[in-house]
């Protein structure tokens, strides 16, 4: 890598597409969830899945963005995605929305962007790399 180069641009991911195609499919997975009726009833708070399902997802989307800009509209996005998510439920007519799980959401995306500034990126470089290297191989 070059001396003069940023950090968002020494951050380069090889297999971008398949690295978001995992973070687009993840929210899709969580709308589904969300949307359709309960098939287990686990009793008790559900708080604790709602953060976890939204701090991965910005956990996600945090570690495979280069800019630190875009944290920014990951946060925003995920938190009003998160309260959309909600408000369908309450229309539903089988689901309902509740103020507390979209706090849990909001909390959760918040936990997920600190990713951003952890090795994981690291991690995530080195795995894109291998991937990028055995795809050139088996092609």
């Amino acid at each position: 890598m070059k001396p003069f180069m940023t950090k968002e641009a020494q951050f380069e991911l090889r297999l971008k597409p398949l690295w978001f195609g995992l973070a687009y499919a993840l929210l899709l997975v969580v709308a589904i969830l969300s949307l359709t009726p309960a098939v287990v009833n686990i009793g008790g708070s559900d708080k604790l899945g709602h953060f976890l399902a939204y701090a991965t997802l910005s956990m996600i989307f945090s570690v495979i963005i280069r800019q630190r800009i875009s944290l920014l509209w990951i946060l925003l996005s995920l938190i009003l995605f998160g309260i959309l998510m909600e408000y369908l439920q309450g229309l539903s007519g089988y689901r309902y929305a509740d103020p507390k799980d979209a706090l849990a959401n909001s909390i959760g995306v918040i936990f997920g962007l600190l990713f951003h500034f952890s090795p994981l990126r690291v991690f995530l470089l080195k795995v894109d790399a291998y991937l990028h290297r055995l795809w050139l191989l088996l092609r």
